[in-house]
């Protein structure tokens, strides 16, 4: 459960933004864990994607390395001035995802952190999140607050499937990081109650309600750390989110077949797709 490793991957057509760097400072110290950075530097002029998404297009395959070389090293020169060690990884290839996985397999427990970006300019790597062996950790350009809000979104009415197990480990890293940060946590688990069932809206409540305070006992949660919100969950946590000033949202994130390697269910969709603030994903 405790990362022994945080894995930083780093789209090289971009590199990061401050408020990234001040968050990886900020995860690193506390986790007192090693770090391990892979830097995808695959922007030779060759490279039609990568080519057309570059700022300078005259730019050439040498140009380009060494302007990734030079910001490797004020990467390296600022993490020194924060006290973090860190090994970095450059690397060419196209199967990020296998990248990644050989890093998590050298430690029993990882995260991996990647820094968002708008739909159109997102890295390969997210349509392959899923096949990531480890937590992964979406970071986008919202300061943290002090204490971290972060919160967890599950659905007790899972009873022993895979997605019940998901929530109970969405828990275990809302209490991880509490431990290791400074944060505050909640649960919250949203309730749709469909214009078919509205007659029995509050025998559905009472349901939802029961399951979740069931949850609660199960895992030690004190009353004021879970709610129940009333709505379809992706607009309700987001507004709670947006309300709240919520950091984090840690959600679940499988596949339901090995057919499908993207996200799986609607309100994961539209949090990737829309991420209200930055996003922890849990595997299993």
């Amino acid at each position: 459960m405790i990362s022994e490793q945080l894995i930083w991957f780093i789209d090289g057509r971009y590199f990061y933004k401050n408020i990234t760097l001040d968050k990886i400072v900020q995860l690193a110290n506390s986790h007192n864990k090693h770090l391990k950075i892979i830097i995808d530097v695959k922007v030779r002029a060759t490279d039609r994607w990568y080519w057309h998404s570059m700022v300078d297009k005259s730019l050439t395959s040498l140009e380009g390395l060494n302007s990734i070389e030079k910001k490797k090293q004020n990467l390296l020169s600022a993490l020194q001035m924060s006290a973090i060690k860190a090994d970095i990884i450059t690397t060419e290839s196209s199967d990020h995802v296998n990248i990644i996985n050989a890093e998590i397999e050298k430690s029993t427990n990882n995260l991996v952190i990647i820094e968002d970006a708008p739909l159109k300019l997102r890295h390969a790597i997210f349509q392959r999140l899923t096949e990531i062996d480890a937590p992964v950790l979406l970071l986008s350009k919202k300061v943290w607050t002090k204490p971290i809000k972060i919160i967890g979104a599950v659905d007790p009415l899972h009873e022993h499937d895979k997605h019940a197990k998901i929530d109970e480990h969405i828990v275990e890293h809302l209490k991880y990081w509490a431990q290791t940060l400074t944060v505050k946590w909640q649960v919250v688990h949203a309730c749709y109650i469909s214009s078919v069932l509205y007659e029995y809206q509050h025998k559905v409540q009472k349901m939802h309600q029961s399951a979740l305070t069931d949850f609660a006992k199960k895992l030690a949660i004190k009353a004021e750390q879970y709610i129940l919100l009333d709505g379809l969950p992706e607009d309700v946590i987001s507004t709670f989110i947006n309300k709240q000033h919520i950091d984090v949202l840690c959600i679940g994130l499988v596949n339901r077949n090995k057919l499908n390697t993207f996200w799986v269910g609607s309100t994961t969709t539209h949090f990737l797709s829309e991420p209200p603030c930055d996003l922890l994903l849990i595997k299993r």
